[in-house]
C-alpha cells in the first residue's frame, strides 16, 4: 500500500500539472464617449427657456433702461444666481445671461424658442425654424465672432433672435444663401433671444 502512494506521488510529481484558468466573465466593453450634458444654470434639472427666464426676471430687464435718478429694483437671487440690475450670474461669478428688450444667453443650459442652446450648429437653426425660412444676415462681430439673424417674419413687429458664432466671416456682410452656407457648420456661442427687440 505504502508502495502504491510512494509510486503515485513520483508519478504525479514528474508531470506537469495542468490547473484550469479560472471562469471570468469578460469585460463589459467601455461605453461610447458621449458629450457630457451641460449643467443648467441657477435652478438644477432640464434647460431653462429664455423667455421664461425673462418672464420671472422681466423687472431687471429694465434696469438697463433707467436713467441715473431711477433706482433699480434690489439685488435678489434666482436659484443659486444673483441678479443685480440686468445681469444674472452663476454661484461663481460667471455672467449666464443678461436681459433686456429680450435675455442675451452666455452659458449653456438656457434654450431659444426653438429648443437650442450654446454648442449648437447655425444647422441646426435653419433646420428647426419655421419654413419658409426669412433670408439670413451675416456681419463680423469683432475678429473672432459672426452674429447673424433672420429678416422679420412679415407678421411680426419685433426682430428675430440673433446668433453669435465662432468664426470669421471673411467679408463685412453675408445675406441670404452665402450667409446660410456660411451660418450652417458654425457654432453658437451666445443667442441673444428676442422678446420684444426692434
Amino acid at each position: 500500500m505504502k508502495l502504491v502512494g510512494l509510486l503515485a506521488l513520483v508519478v504525479g510529481c514528474g508531470s506537469a500539472a495542468q490547473v484550469p484558468a479560472p471562469r471570468t466573465s469578460p469585460s463589459p466593453a467601455p461605453a461610447p464617449a458621449t458629450p457630457a450634458t451641460p449643467a443648467t444654470p441657477c435652478i438644477p434639472g432640464p434647460p431653462l427657456v429664455a423667455n421664461e427666464l425673462y418672464k420671472q426676471l422681466e423687472a431687471y430687464s429694465w434696469s438697463v433702461y433707467l436713467g441715473p435718478d431711477e433706482a433699480p429694483p434690489p439685488p435678489t437671487t434666482f436659484g443659486t444666481c444673483t441678479v443685480n440690475r440686468n445681469i444674472v450670474r452663476a454661484a461663481d461669478g460667471t455672467i449666464v445671461a443678461e436681459l433686456g428688450c429680450g435675455v442675451r444667453v452666455l452659458a449653456p443650459g438656457i434654450v431659444d424658442d426653438l429648443g437650442l442652446q450654446l454648442g449648437a450648429r447655425g444647422q441646426d437653426v435653419l433646420d428647426r425654424k419655421p419654413k419658409p425660412v426669412q433670408p439670413l444676415v451675416c456681419t463680423a462681430n469683432g475678429p473672432d465672432q459672426v452674429r447673424c439673424r433672420f429678416e422679420r417674419e412679415p407678421d411680426r413687429d419685433t426682430d428675430s433672435s440673433w446668433y453669435v458664432l465662432a468664426g470669421h466671416l471673411g467679408e463685412d456682410v453675408l445675406t441670404g444663401e452665402a450667409a446660410a452656407r456660411w451660418f450652417g457648420p458654425a457654432r453658437i456661442v451666445e443667442i441673444e433671444v428676442s422678446v420684444w427687440c426692434h
